[in-house]
């Protein structure tokens, strides 16, 4: 939401910022072809546990062989193992150690006391996503949380990020925060109250060149609608569930948000 101006930086991405996510799923044929057919991505196969989302020819995100069917955002770092090492003193657990995708990178997933997962990304091969900006795009992550003061601190001393608050965006009386490496917005941060029937969890979200049009497409896909919004300064926002029920969101932006 700099998401919203700053466009995570897609064609490099320092240590710190995110960096890539995964469809981690048991049903990766029925979610190949849903995701297919929704943003027009193409399907590579890495192995028999991995291939790649492509759009034009570049990888955009991952799809992993799991026995849960999630989204995860994946964070850049320098070292898997030492990263595990400092968020076990932040109270985090670990979920799955260190894996090697041969020719894409090491990977860990993490667990907050919440029970929001992240990714970490130590690249061997990929650094990350390779599509800048368009329908289908890498758009943004962000955290619900029910506790924004603890997750600042836990994820602030994690990955070294800096913090801001704004209003701008008008996500209830908290506001919102945003995670920065140095100047850029990596990701951001909202508190929710507890009638809103929200999960704490790292959202993933994908741009689209039309919400309604995309929201009608993944229903009729066997996918669901969740709650939209208009946000003030960013664009059309929103849910959806894919028919296994994962969770991501999609953004229709404001053609100002990109200037």
């Amino acid at each position: 939401m700099d998401r919203r101006g700053a466009r995570m930086w897609r064609l490099h991405h320092p240590v710190g910022t995110f960096c890539f996510a995964e469809l981690q799923t048991p049903t990766p044929e029925l979610s190949a072809g849903f995701y297919r057919d929704l943003f027009g991505w193409r399907v590579r196969q890495i192995s028999d546990r991995y291939w790649m989302f492509c759009s034009g020819g570049s990888d955009v995100v991952g799809m992993r062989l799991a026995d849960t069917h999630r989204w995860l955002a994946c964070v850049h770092v320098d070292s898997v193992e030492k990263t595990i090492t400092r968020a076990q003193t932040l109270e985090m657990s670990v979920v799955t150690q260190a894996v090697e995708t041969p020719g894409v990178a090491l990977t860990a997933m993490l667990r907050d006391p919440e029970g929001a997962f992240i990714g970490l990304w130590e690249p061997r091969g990929v650094e990350g996503t390779a599509v800048e900006t368009g329908p289908g795009s890498f758009w943004w992550v962000e955290l619900a949380t029910a506790a924004m003061g603890p997750a600042q601190h836990r994820y602030a001393s994690l990955f070294d990020w800096g913090i801001a608050h704004t209003m701008k965006f008008e996500n209830g009386s908290h506001g919102y925060t945003l995670f920065k490496v140095g100047e850029r917005s990596t990701g951001g941060a909202f508190q929710f109250e507890p009638e809103w029937g929200v999960t704490p969890a790292w959202q993933v979200y994908f741009e689209v060149t039309n919400f309604d049009a995309s929201v009608a497409r993944a229903c009729a896909l066997g996918g669901q609608q969740g709650f939209w919004r208009d946000a003030p300064n960013a664009g059309r926002i929103g849910v959806v569930l894919d028919p296994s029920g994962g969770l991501f969101l999609i953004a229709q932006p404001l053609a100002a948000a990109t200037s």
